[in-house]
């Protein structure tokens, strides 16, 4: 869940806030938000299927198995999350927005004196 956040913040192009609370106290707190709002904000089923750890079994089959070719998930994730962008950058290719951040850790010369 991790790394699809890093994902989704990315790709958006901002930071959301996160605050890691122990799954005992989530619970309480998920049971009164779900009472107070009238959207569905999570449920203590949901918060234990995310607690759980998965283990693949050795016998089932693969994605090569069943003649699926995986996808990158960064690469899909653009025409997804592109409603979520803020408006100033809404329009900009994935890309642009990162260059930019990286531009800024260079300092550029102009020499035309």
């Amino acid at each position: 869940m991790a790394e699809v956040a890093q994902i989704v913040d990315q790709e958006i192009i901002s930071k959301r806030r996160h605050i890691n609370l122990p799954k005992a106290l989530l619970k309480p707190v998920l049971y009164y938000l779900n009472k107070l709002v009238w959207w569905p904000v999570g449920s203590a089923d949901e918060l234990e299927q995310e607690s759980l750890d998965q283990v693949i079994d050795k016998s089932a089959k693969t994605f090569k198995d069943l003649g699926i070719e995986p996808a990158e998930i960064s690469e899909l994730t653009y025409h997804y999350l592109q409603d979520y962008r803020s408006n100033s950058y809404y329009d900009l290719p994935p890309s642009t927005e990162r260059e930019k951040k990286d531009e800024k850790k260079y300092l550029h010369v102009i020499d035309d004196q």
